[in-house]
Parts: C-alpha cells; sequence; structure tokens
C-alpha cells in the first residue's frame, strides 16, 4: 500500500533539494534542505517531527521518507535507498527551536549532528526543553548530543573504513581521508545565541535558518538579540559580497562589440518561507530596515503586548495571513522588536518594491 508523506521533495540545484514539511500540526511549514554528495547526504534542520493536520497523511519520518519514497525531481528514485551507493548523514541544526529539531532522534545513531559552539550553555541538556520551545508547548524534548563547531569551520566528511573489519589489513592502509564538503560554519547569533548560517561554496548559497526571510516577519524572542544580529547580517553581507563574481560570456558578436558580461550572486535559503532568493539583496534591505526601525525614522504600525513568549508564535501567524496579499506584488518585512522597560512588543511592518532580479 502507497503511502502517504509528511513531506514534499522540490530540486533546487543538481545536488540540492528542499523538503517542506507542509501540514505540520504546528502551521510552522519548515524547510529542510538535503544535499546529495557521492557518499554522504548533508541534512540542513530536520523539521517538526511529521505530525500532520492531514489525517491521510501516514509517513511521518523523515528518514523513511528520505531512504523509500520515489522523488520525480530525482529520477524517480529515493534519495537514499538500499544497494551498494547507500549514503552515510550529515546532519546540521541551523538553532535549535522545536520545529528544526524533532526529526533529529531519526539520525542520533548513526550520524553526526552538528550545532553551533558559539553559546554551549544554551544547548545543555538542561536548558535545551525551555530554550527549543519544547516545554513551553508542553511536547517531549529530543534527546540528541550534538557535536558544537567552531565559527568558519569546514564540514569533513569521513568515508567509513572499508577495511575495518578486514583483520589481515594493517591500521596504516585503513585509513579513509576526509572529504571536504564544501560547506563552512557561520556563528550568527541573534535571532538565538546558537543561530548559525551555512555557507556552499560549490552552489553559492547560503543558509540563514530564521535569521531572516524574503516574505514573512522577522522574529526576535526573549532570548534573541538585535545587537548580534546586525553584526551576523554584517557577515553575512560580506560574504557574498566576496562570492559575488562576473563572468564573460564565451559568445561575443564582433570584434567592436564586448562579450556581454553576467553577475553570479549567491542565494539565499531560510528555514520557512524563502528559498533560492538573491541573498545579498535581501540582507541588505533588510539592515536598513531594522536600522530605521531602531532610530525611529520608520513609523510604528501596529503595537501588540505579549505578556508570554508563545503569543509571538500567534502573532507571527497573524501578520503572515494579513499580508499574504502583498506578497504577490511587492517584498516586505515585518520585525518585532522588545522594548524591555515596558516588556512590549512593536510590530512594524515596511513594503519594499519588487526588484526585477528578485522575480
Amino acid at each position: 500500500m502507497n503511502k502517504k508523506p509528511a513531506f514534499k521533495a522540490t530540486r533546487l540545484t543538481s545536488t540540492v533539494f528542499q523538503l517542506t514539511e507542509y501540514s505540520d500540526i504546528y502551521s510552522e511549514y519548515p524547510f529542510i534542505y538535503l544535499k546529495l554528495l557521492p557518499e554522504v547526504i548533508v541534512l540542513i534542520d530536520s523539521g517538526c517531527g511529521g505530525k500532520s493536520t492531514d489525517p491521510e497523511v501516514n509517513l511521518t519520518s523523515l528518514r523513511e521518507f528520505i531512504e523509500t519514497v520515489p522523488i520525480e525531481d530525482n529520477d524517480g528514485k529515493p534519495f537514499n535507498g538500499d544497494g551498494p551507493e547507500k549514503r552515510e548523514y550529515i546532519v546540521i541544526c541551523t538553532h535549535c527551536h522545536y520545529d528544526h529539531i524533532l526529526g533529529l532522534e531519526q539520525f542520533t545513531e548513526d550520524s553526526p549532528i552538528y550545532a553551533s559552539s558559539h553559546s554551549p550553555s544554551f544547548l545543555s541538556p538542561k536548558n535545551l526543553p525551555h530554550n527549543s520551545l519544547c516545554q513551553r508547548l508542553g511536547i517531549q524534548t529530543p534527546t540528541y548530543t550534538p557535536t558544537l563547531i567552531d565559527h568558519l569551520s569546514p564540514i569533513l566528511f569521513h568515508p567509513p573504513n572499508q577495511h575495518q573489519a578486514d583483520q589481515n589489513q594493517p591500521k596504516a592502509s585503513s585509513k579513509s581521508p576526509s572529504i571536504n564538503t564544501s560547506i563552512q560554519i557561520l556563528h550568527t547569533p541573534g535571532h538565538t545565541p546558537d543561530s548559525l548560517a551555512i555557507w556552499d561554496k560549490s552552489e553559492q548559497m547560503l543558509y540563514v535558518g530564521d535569521t531572516l526571510y524574503a516574505h514573512s516577519p522577522i522574529i526576535f524572542p526573549p532570548e534573541g538579540n538585535l545587537t548580534h544580529w546586525f553584526r551576523s547580517i554584517d557577515l553575512l553581507i560580506s560574504v557574498c559580497i566576496d562570492h559575488t563574481t562576473t563572468a564573460t560570456s564565451p559568445t561575443q558578436t564582433s570584434i567592436q562589440t564586448p562579450a556581454p558580461t553576467q553577475t553570479q550572486t549567491p542565494r539565499l535559503n531560510a528555514g520557512h518561507s524563502s528559498s533560492l532568493r538573491p541573498a545579498l539583496s535581501i540582507l541588505s534591505r533588510a539592515k536598513s530596515f531594522l536600522k530605521d526601525v531602531v532610530s525611529g525614522l520608520e513609523p510604528i504600525q501596529d503595537k501588540i503586548t505579549v505578556p508570554l513568549y508563545p503569543a509571538i508564535k500567534l502573532i507571527h501567524q497573524s501578520l503572515t495571513k494579513r499580508t499574504a496579499h502583498a506578497v504577490l506584488s511587492i517584498n516586505f518585512v515585518s520585525f518585532i522588536y522588545s522594548n524591555k522597560q515596558n516588556q512590549c512588543k512593536t510590530v512594524v511592518q515596511k513594503k519594499y518594491k519588487t526588484q526585477q532580479s528578485e522575480k
């Protein structure tokens, strides 16, 4: 009997796929990213655990989806089916909020799980139930022990030892060289202390988790820090500038006419709602907008008092629904700004004209 999965897969590039948990019970609809390499699959986040509002969904395991469901965009084959081409896994957590970690336990026994080393105490077993929001939502916190990884570290894959089971092989010949996945970790605290971004040089892709989006509110929970967010955005902007290249087309119509040039710019993938967006444009405009908010140049359009943090989720949903019609013709960024003196959350929204480059 065919199973109906809680996930849908879409190809973004030759090696990268977006897995969307499209009907989760928390209304988060997280994006999980999967990078296919010859010997390993790199997963960025793991979603909400597969629990769905769709009563027909009967395949809720992310790992089972990856290993058993034929994917049309993958030549009709599962991403990691049985056979000689079976791949290992590397899992990277952009941060520890529940909608990014509820699928992690499926990979804890045989796969490394990487998280930011910026604030180890934030991810400690004692603090994780609170900081992941699992405690506030009354759900079980997943049990996992992440490998904390430093800023600017590359992600390396160490293939299984092919000679490990062969007692006749000397130890010196049994070592397998590590493989560089072309992925680098960037610490980007702001949304949370443990937020990280992922730079994939081979694909010119920047994965930012929940640091910002193209079309959804930017949320700053009580653990967030706006000052750190600005520093992180500056870092990501510098990465994009450093990797924006101009290539000359090989076709030239005449000696007098110079060959046309093409600018290759990094693309941004977020944890929700935004993928394959022009990274430098989104980052620069979000930074400019929030500077106007902090300086008072951006007029306040709405104020909502939030006595309890879980209400922020309701505000996020309300804003998204209320402004959904604007997404079709304009870009906007929404921002929840915490005034610690009166514990009031100020919701500010600014609309931007759509640029031709973002179509």
